[in-house]
């Protein structure tokens, strides 16, 4: 403890079918964080929010470099915040990640 766990959601496409010249995918993942203490999953809540999106002039921090695509944009989706059940604190983030096929 504390800990997080990555989902995959979905994904939808625009334009062409995936896979395709010019094809486009918003894919959507859940992070679930898992603590002790509200404090302790909101600190893990935090860490993968600057996992994802934190950025410099030169791009993301954390690049994610999926074989054969290119990542257009990552966003915060939908955050539920803390919730507690028999003494276990979790906090749910999704993140959507906008990917193209690479074009060769």
């Amino acid at each position: 403890m504390p800990y997080s766990v990555l989902y995959p959601v979905g994904s939808t496409s625009d334009g062409p079918p995936f896979g395709d010249a010019s094809a486009d995918a918003r894919i959507v993942y859940q992070v679930t964080s898992v603590a002790t203490t509200a404090e302790q999953v909101e600190w893990m809540a935090d860490k993968v929010r600057v996992g994802m999106l934190a950025q410099t002039a030169r791009g993301y921090v954390h690049p994610i470099t999926p074989s054969g695509y290119v990542v257009m944009s990552r966003e915060l989706d939908k955050e539920e915040g803390v919730t507690a059940a028999s003494g276990v604190y979790s906090y749910i983030q999704r993140f959507a990640i906008e990917v193209t096929t690479l074009v060769a």
